[in-house]
């Protein structure tokens, strides 16, 4: 038998075209229960309101911990003022740089919680401020935008961060003046370079993450658990998935089944490693649980989850790995599509990119469709640089019917020979 207690408050800022919005703050408290029954688990939970934790709702060795993780008073008092302040510089910048609109999304969380069984006791405590920006530019009515998302441990701390995030903003709307309009995206198969800490780090989450989630493994449905301890990919490529590296925001040291968090390497050397595992898979599996065990809430049960994956530096640079290619796309930024576990076949929407001539990026292609297999597509990889950056996916992680859980990629430059691209109708 385990119990599990959480508090969540949420502080959330908007800028959209009709102006600039103050979310009501939120703040959810709760338990859940669980205890094994014939032929399986039992779970059940509870929300907690007021002031007081019925004395019947936890032991009693749990409950004086359980109120102080359960606190009423809030927390981000504050937060939501500082935060409009923040966003209204950003939306004055882009004004000023000519960008046509800002759209802003700034999110504060803190979240502590507690997971204990009778023998033992786990607190966590994580908090993090979210931003995510697009800048809109339009030209002979045609509108393109560009997105990027960062995290910090408070509100704080990204206001103390705010001239570069100006920059930020400022580059953008400069980069969309001077790479649009853009070309038809090619089709064929063409050499592909991910630049360092951006949103084409989705691919390995989805091609090497979920793959080897262990729920996953243990059905037998993954194209990757087939291959355990076997070369799929050249020495260059490592990929790991490490809950405590979130670059200070959305790292944790115990995962929601009260394990130590650690790295996990899912492919090695370009080797498939080992699945990420709570405590229930590992068991089917016959291996310890590794730190993997996440809750979107207190409402939902653990199931084997990302955190942070993590493409491992190697040498080099995105201008070296540029150089080699005379013609192709650097892809900045891909959507999930389509991604089949069993077979490994996949298809992303290109959202951002840019041809490549002799080496150099150039302009901005049309929205695409980058497809193949994760085998053929891994195998591909033939260089990794030494340049990782960190990016924080600000909407999360769904999983099954669970909600989104807040995720993050890191990523240095990384070089596909060859994947194949069409046009997005």
């Amino acid at each position: 038998m385990d119990w599990f207690v959480e508090r969540r408050e949420v502080n959330e800022v908007v800028h959209t075209r009709s102006g600039l919005r103050l979310q009501a703050p939120s703040l959810e408290r709760g338990l859940s229960e669980c205890r094994d029954v014939a032929g399986g688990t039992e779970h059940a939970w509870a929300e907690v309101t007021g002031d007081r934790l019925p004395s019947s709702a936890l032991p009693a060795e749990v409950m004086p911990r359980a109120r102080e993780v359960l606190a009423p008073e809030p927390v981000l008092v504050d937060g939501g003022a500082l935060a409009a302040e923040a966003v209204r510089r950003l939306v004055d910048v882009a004004r000023a740089a000519g960008a046509t609109h800002l759209d802003v999304l700034l999110r504060e969380v803190d979240r502590r919680t507690l997971f204990a069984t009778p023998a033992r006791q786990v607190e966590d405590h994580a908090r993090y401020a979210l931003l995510e920006v697009k800048v809109f530019h339009t030209e002979a009515s045609v509108t393109t935008d560009l997105w990027r998302a960062a995290a910090f441990p408070d509100v704080a701390h990204l206001r103390a961060a705010l001239p570069s995030l100006e920059a930020l903003v400022e580059g953008l709307a400069r980069e969309l003046r001077e790479t649009t309009p853009v070309l038809p995206c090619p089709t064929g198969t063409l050499p592909i370079v991910f630049p360092p800490g951006a949103a084409s780090a989705s691919f390995f989450h989805e091609v090497c993450g979920h793959p080897l989630e262990g729920d996953v493994v243990a059905r037998g449905g993954s194209y990757l658990a087939r291959r355990l301890g076997q070369r799929v990919a050249a020495p260059c490529l490592s990929v790991s998935d490490d809950p405590t590296d979130g670059h200070g925001s959305l790292a944790f040291a115990w995962d929601d089944e009260g394990h130590a968090a650690r790295a996990v390497p899912l492919l090695q050397n370009g080797v498939v490693g080992s699945p990420l595992l709570d405590a229930r898979t590992a068991g089917v599996l016959g291996h310890a649980p590794n730190g993997h065990g996440r809750r979107v809430d207190f409402r939902h049960p653990p199931l084997p989850r990302m955190a942070h994956t993590r493409v491992e530096p190697h040498e080099g640079n995105l201008e070296s790995l540029l150089a080699g290619v005379p013609h192709g796309l650097l892809v900045q930024h891909l959507t999930p599509r389509h991604m089949d576990l069993l077979s490994g076949d996949f298809s992303f929407y290109i959202v951002e990119a840019r041809e490549v001539r002799d080496g150099r990026p150039g302009r901005r292609v049309s929205p695409g469709i980058l497809g193949g297999n994760g085998l053929e597509a891994l195998a591909s990889i033939d260089a990794v640089g030494a340049d990782a950056r960190n990016l924080f996916a600000t909407r999360g992680c769904r999983k099954l019917d669970h909600g989104p859980l807040p995720v993050s990629f890191g990523q240095p430059a990384v070089r596909f020979r060859g994947l194949h691209v069409r046009p997005w109708l």
